[in-house]
């Protein structure tokens, strides 16, 4: 059987209640609800275009570029905050329109309506170097240049479990029972796809000079040392003193702070850059481990299962609590 034939056979029969094709039927409503379509198989939200993936073939990449790429919720703006602070030698001088721009999104205070709204890639493509560019991108859909030009990648992968329920939360908590939610999450049917297929494909990389693929939980046990690592990849030799401002600018305090300076100088156009549609924080808990808070004994057993089926044999594993 495929993995997707062994994992709907480990689901319960009945989900909240509900059957499969009942809890299936709730989950594509929350879909079209959202906009959400899918390409080549894979499912996106409104914001990422059918153009918008299509430009990325021909997308410029450039030799001095940085790149974050991350599934969602796994410390995408973390990990670009602290590169942009490595780029700029520790000044926080820099221009954070990056903030509310993602490579393949087309980015508004609204969930289907773009009209008007300039695609990421056509704002990174305007942007001077070096440029740090965000991204949820699956590794399919890469712009083709990543693999031939020398602009250096950069991934950021986080334990499922705490990304499931950060993505409940920020997502689907008003309209989908947390049950629901992990029924499409271990099987591929949220946007942007399954969290082991898009992890997976990247590390698949790793060993590629321009790529470098890190741990979330990794950043919460050392993040000097995981900054200094960061450095180090984009070739940036930095003194000491300037490390460790960077370390207490990019911890959850200091990140806290940042944004609420962002919110107070720039009002609702700052909110738009530290908050999902400008309303939900992009920084919730910044902890491993808050997954233990909302799975049951019996999610937490299956999805074990689910996580030893999928990652048999990759050489990958992640730390669930520290």
């Amino acid at each position: 059987m495929s993995f997707a034939e062994q994992i709907q056979a480990m689901m319960p029969d009945l989900v909240n209640g509900k059957t499969h094709q009942q809890v299936e039927e709730k989950l594509a409503a929350f879909d079209r609800m959202q906009g959400s379509h899918v390409v080549n198989g894979f499912k996106f939200p409104a914001a990422v275009q059918p153009s918008n993936l299509e430009a990325l073939k021909t997308f410029e990449v450039r030799d001095d570029d940085v790149y974050v790429f991350t599934y969602p919720r796994s410390g995408t703006h973390w990990v670009g905050e602290i590169m942009q602070y490595i780029l700029h030698d520790g000044r926080g001088d820099y221009d954070r329109t990056f903030m509310n721009i993602g490579l393949e999104f087309t980015i508004k205070d609204d969930l289907i309506q773009f009209d008007g709204v300039t695609p990421g890639y056509k704002k990174y493509a305007a942007m001077a170097s070096p440029r740090c560019i965000v991204s949820n991108c699956l590794e399919s859909f890469l712009p083709p240049q990543i693999f031939t030009k020398h602009g250096k990648v950069i991934y950021v992968a986080r334990n499922p479990k705490d990304v499931l329920v950060s993505l409940y939360n920020l997502m689907g908590a008003e309209q989908l029972d947390f049950d629901e939610m992990f029924f499409g999450f271990v099987q591929g049917k949220v946007v942007l796809g399954c969290w082991f297929d898009h992890v997976l494909s990247y590390w698949n990389h790793r060993d590629k000079e321009n790529f470098l693929f890190i741990k979330y939980e990794d950043l919460h046990k050392d993040l000097r040392g995981s900054i200094c690592k960061l450095a180090k990849h984009v070739g940036k030799d930095l003194p000491d003193d300037v490390i460790d401002d960077i370390v207490e600018r990019v911890t959850f305090g200091g990140m806290q702070k940042t944004y609420q300076q962002i919110e107070e100088e720039h009002g609702e156009e700052g909110k738009l850059m530290t908050r999902f549609l400008g309303v939900t924080p992009w920084l919730r808990k910044g902890k491993v481990g808050n997954w233990k808070n909302t799975f049951t004994v019996a999610q937490s057993a299956l999805f074990d299962k689910i996580y030893a089926l999928r990652m048999e044999g990759t050489g990958l594993d992640f730390d669930f609590e520290l």
